[in-house]
C-alpha cells in the first residue's frame, strides 16, 4: 500500500512539473528544455556550474537565435531572463515602479540579520537608504580615509614578510583579510587584526559567512522553493552563530560608544545617529525631524545594517582586488603603466598616499573598470516583478511574484558591446573610449535606484590595495596560478579555483 501511495504521489509531482514547464511556452515566450525536477538549474544545484557562468552559458546560446529575453525555471518557480541592454535599463530604472524588490528572502522576526537594506523594499527601504546614503559622502569617505590605508599599509607590510619567506603569496586570502579589518574598523569601529591574525573572530565569521555546508544548501533550497514553509519552520538565511556573533558585536560597540560618549568617523557612528534621532522623534513628536514614530532604529535593525556593509564590502572588494592583481601581474605593460601614475600623481603631494592623489588616478580607474567588467562581483543579480508588467512589443507579460534575473556577466563577455571580451584591456574605459561604451552593457554595481550604495567606498578601498602593491613591489605571475583561470563551481561570486598565486618583489627602497 505504502509504495502504491509513493507511485501515485511520483505520478502527480511528475505530472504538475510537466504541466508548468509549460508556461512561458504558452506565453509565447522563448524557454529551454526543463528537467524534471529541477528546472533548467540542475548542473547548478549539483554543483557542476556556479550560477554566474550558467545565466551566461544561457544568455549566449539565446542572443545567437536572436532573443530578447528567455523563461525560465528553479524547480517550479518561474524566473524571467532578459536578454537586451536597452530592456535590462527599463527595467533597473525607467520601470522601477515595477521591480523595485530584490525577491531576496528575509525573515526580519526569526532571521534579523536578513533584514537589511539589500534584500528589503518599499517605504521602508526608500527611507534607510536614504539616511545611510551620507555615510558615503566624500566628506565621510575622506574621515575614514587614513583608517583604509592604515589598514592598506598592514596589508601590504605582511606580504612583503610572505613573499620574503616563501617568494609567492596566494593573494586573495590576503585581500579577504585586508577588506575584513578595513570594514571591522569602519563599520563596527573594531580592530579586528585579521591581518596578522588569520584566525581572528571577524576573519572567521566571514569565512563561515561565504562558506556553504551541506545544510546550508538544504536551507537554501528551501527558502528559494518554498519561502513561506522557510518561515514556518524558521529557516534563517545565515548560519545561527553567524547572526549571534554579530548581533552581540554591534550591542556592545552602540553601548560601550554611547557610555562613554565616543564618536568616530565611521558607519558605526551613523548608525548610533539614526538611532538618537528616532529615539528624539518618538521621544519629542512636536520636534520636527526626519524620522517619524517608530522609526528608531532596533539593535537588530542596527546590525543587519551593519552586517551588509560586511557582507556587500567584504567578498566583492576582496575577490575584485586579487583579480586587478592577476591582471597586473599578467601584462607587464598595464603594470608599468600603473606604477608611473602612481609615482606622477604622488609627486605631487610630497610622496603620500592621499585621498585627493587617489582620485587623479585615472589610470588604475581604468584599471579597476576593466577588472569589474572581466569579473563583476555580481555575474547575476535579482529583481522581483511586484505587478503585473506587460514585456513591450509583445502580448506577454511577467507576472506578480516572479523572479526577473539580469545577466551581469553575459553582459560584459559579449563581444557585440566589448569586442574580443577576454582580452583585458583598461583602455576601454579611457576618457576618449568610455563614451562608446553602450548604455545598459555595463552594470558592475548595478543601476537605477538600487545601484550599489558603497560603490565609492569600494574604490577607495580598491585603489589603495593597487597603490600600495604597485608602489612597493613588482608583480610577477606565479607558476603555482592554475592557467587558463577554471571558477569555482559552488556560489555566486565568481573565484578561481587554487586560487591567486602572485610573486611579489620588493622594490629599490622597501
Amino acid at each position: 500500500m505504502i509504495l502504491i501511495l509513493l507511485g501515485i504521489v511520483c505520478i502527480l509531482a511528475y505530472a504538475y512539473f510537466k504541466n508548468a514547464y509549460r508556461y512561458w511556452a504558452t506565453l509565447g515566450i522563448p524557454q529551454l528544455n526543463p528537467s524534471f525536477p529541477f528546472g533548467d538549474f540542475k548542473d547548478v544545484i549539483f554543483r557542476k556550474q556556479n550560477m554566474g557562468d550558467k545565466i551566461k552559458d544561457i544568455y549566449n546560446q539565446e542572443r545567437l537565435k536572436g532573443h530578447d529575453f528567455v523563461g525560465l525555471y528553479f524547480f517550479s518557480r518561474k524566473a524571467f531572463l532578459p536578454l537586451e541592454p536597452q530592456f535590462i535599463k527599463d527595467i533597473l530604472s525607467k520601470d522601477f515602479q515595477y521591480f523595485y524588490d530584490r525577491g531576496i528572502y528575509y525573515d526580519e522576526e526569526n532571521d534579523p540579520l536578513s533584514a537589511h537594506l539589500f534584500s528589503i523594499a518599499g517605504p521602508k527601504w526608500k527611507n534607510l537608504r536614504a539616511k545611510l546614503t551620507p555615510a558615503y559622502s566624500p566628506v565621510k569617505l575622506k574621515g575614514m580615509f587614513d583608517t583604509i590605508l592604515n589598514c592598506g599599509k598592514q596589508m601590504s607590510d605582511v606580504i612583503g614578510e610572505i613573499s620574503d619567506a616563501e617568494g609567492e603569496v596566494e593573494i586573495k586570502e590576503i585581500l579577504a583579510r585586508y577588506s575584513t579589518d578595513v570594514i571591522g574598523c569602519c563599520a563596527f569601529g573594531l580592530d579586528c587584526n585579521s591581518i596578522r591574525d588569520p584566525e581572528a573572530d571577524f576573519r572567521q565569521m566571514g569565512r563561515r559567512a561565504f562558506t556553504q555546508t551541506i545544510g546550508d544548501v538544504i536551507k537554501t533550497i528551501i527558502i528559494r522553493s518554498f519561502p513561506s514553509l522557510a518561515k514556518l519552520l524558521r529557516i534563517g538565511v545565515f548560519p545561527s552563530e553567524v547572526t549571534e556573533f554579530f548581533k552581540r558585536v554591534v550591542s556592545e560597540t552602540i553601548a560601550y560608544r554611547e557610555d562613554n560618549n565616543i564618536q568616530r568617523p565611521d558607519f558605526m557612528q551613523l548608525i548610533i545617529e539614526l538611532r538618537r534621532n528616532g529615539k528624539i522623534a518618538e521621544e519629542n513628536k512636536e520636534i520636527k525631524t526626519s524620522f517619524q514614530p517608530g522609526q528608531a532604529l532596533t539593535i537588530d535593525e542596527a546590525a543587519a545594517q551593519a552586517f551588509i556593509f560586511f557582507l556587500a564590502g567584504f567578498e566583492t572588494t576582496s575577490t575584485t582586488a586579487s583579480f586587478a592583481l592577476f591582471e597586473i601581474a599578467s601584462n607587464p605593460l598595464i603594470q608599468q603603466s600603473a606604477h608611473n601614475e602612481v609615482l606622477h600623481v604622488m609627486a605631487k603631494y610630497d610622496n603620500q598616499i592621499t585621498y585627493d592623489g587617489l582620485m587623479e588616478m585615472k589610470y588604475l580607474d581604468t584599471v579597476i573598470n576593466e577588472t569589474l567588467r572581466k569579473y563583476p562581483p555580481a555575474p547575476v543579480f535579482l529583481r522581483k516583478c511586484m505587478k503585473r508588467y506587460p514585456i513591450p512589443s509583445t502580448q506577454a507579460f511577467i507576472e506578480e511574484g516572479q523572479s526577473v534575473l539580469i545577466p551581469c556577466l553575459g553582459l560584459h563577455r559579449d563581444p557585440e558591446y566589448f569586442p574580443n571580451p577576454e582580452l583585458f584591456d583598461p583602455e576601454r574605459f579611457s576618457d576618449e573610449n568610455k563614451r562608446e561604451v553602450a548604455e545598459g552593457t555595463y552594470i558592475p554595481f548595478g543601476s537605477g535606484p538600487r545601484n550599489c550604495l558603497g560603490m565609492r567606498f569600494a574604490m577607495i578601498q580598491l585603489k589603495i590595495a593597487l597603490t600600495l602593491s604597485l608602489l612597493n613591489y613588482e608583480l610577477r605571475l606565479s607558476k603555482r596560478t592554475k592557467l587558463p583561470l577554471k571558477m569555482e563551481k559552488k556560489g555566486i561570486i565568481l573565484a578561481p579555483i587554487g586560487g591567486l598565486w602572485i610573486e611579489f618583489k620588493r622594490r629599490r627602497g622597501n
